[in-house]
């Protein structure tokens, strides 16, 4: 599905690539955000135009982009700023040419980790989004 020039260009913007029962996951590992913000740093755009372009190589596909948190503190706090961080991911790849309409999110904040929240590199670990191509 994914070509292996996307996929090594996708390994470099640190995004690894799993299968899932809805579809195949790019999970982007520790992107990084304004502290307590959905503002996307500007030192990690150049991976959002690597998955940007990946994505379009796959037209008529739908994307459900997931945001989660490490847990930290308030948990109605992380799962509305996970919230707003998914939607600002699929806001910036539709800004980058695809299809607003083709994106659906939703944040999960700190629900599924995927390591222990009790160190940074777990917690850098479990601050991530993830972007399913859907099957259907």
């Amino acid at each position: 599905m994914i070509s292996g020039a996307a996929d090594r260009v996708l390994d470099e913007a640190g995004v690894e690539i799993a299968q899932s029962p809805a579809g195949i996951v790019l999970r982007v590992r520790d992107i990084r955000f304004v502290a307590d913000s959905d503002e996307v740093l500007p030192s990690e755009l150049w991976r959002l135009d690597a998955i940007a372009a990946a994505l379009k190589a796959l037209p008529g596909r739908n994307f459900l982009v997931e945001g989660y948190s490490a847990s930290v503190g308030n948990p109605s706090g992380e799962l509305a700023l996970s919230q707003r961080r998914a939607k600002r991911i699929a806001d910036e790849l539709a800004a980058r040419g695809i299809e607003a309409g083709r994106f659906m999110y939703r944040g999960l904040g700190s629900a599924q980790p995927l390591a222990p929240n009790d160190t940074e590199a777990g917690r850098a670990k479990n601050r991530r989004v993830e972007i399913t191509v859907l099957d259907y």
